[in-house]
């Protein structure tokens, strides 16, 4: 993503949900994941529908809106995704839980 999309995003959330918080946008995000979620499992995980791929965009924005209304900008978006990454590389991982879930060990 490029940084004009992440502050196009930002904006318009600003401007429009004036009284959203990090909270608030993180709780919405809960509730399109579950939609997210029920999308993938109620279809062949084969198909990559239009509605699947709008459950994901939802999940993005309200993610990087969380994370703005925290504080962060793009800048440390890149930053904490390059030393998250750095540091994931370094980790063992274990086997897939029931529900599938790698955890590092």
């Amino acid at each position: 993503m490029k940084e004009e999309l992440f502050k196009e995003i930002t904006t318009w959330q600003n401007n429009t949900f004036v009284h959203a918080t990090a909270t608030s946008k993180l709780a919405h995000l809960q509730q399109e994941m579950q939609e997210l979620l029920a999308e993938i499992k109620h279809e062949n995980y084969s198909t990559r529908s239009t509605e699947r791929k709008l459950e994901f965009a939802d999940c993005f924005i309200l993610l990087f809106g969380a994370a703005a209304s925290d504080g962060m900008n793009y800048e440390d978006i890149q930053a904490c995704l390059q030393q998250k990454m750095a540091i994931n590389y370094q980790r063992n991982w274990g086997k897939p839980n029931e529900d599938g879930v790698v955890n590092h060990v």
